[in-house]
């Protein structure tokens, strides 16, 4: 499990401050993320504050999945053709 900071985007840019989530992907700086509402959200490079975690536990971060765009065939199965 890796322990990230990342910030929602509003109109194609990260904004406001950064939230702590756990993630089971492989993620960098700059990769978009969804949480489990589908919010996109951008991993910046941000210390994890690890006292915070060890404190109040793992179990209270959200967890987000790396993005993947859909590929050409999904969109089009989807589109109600």
């Amino acid at each position: 499990m890796q322990y990230i900071k990342a910030k929602y985007m509003k109109q194609g840019k990260p904004t406001g401050r950064a939230y702590s989530y756990k993630t089971s992907d492989e993620v960098q700086p700059g990769d978009i993320v969804t949480d489990s509402k589908g919010s996109k959200l951008v991993v910046v490079d941000e210390p994890v504050d690890a006292g915070w975690i060890m404190t109040y536990g793992a179990e209270k971060l959200g967890e987000v999945k790396k993005f993947e765009e859909p590929t050409k065939a999904e969109s089009e199965d989807n589109d109600g053709n």
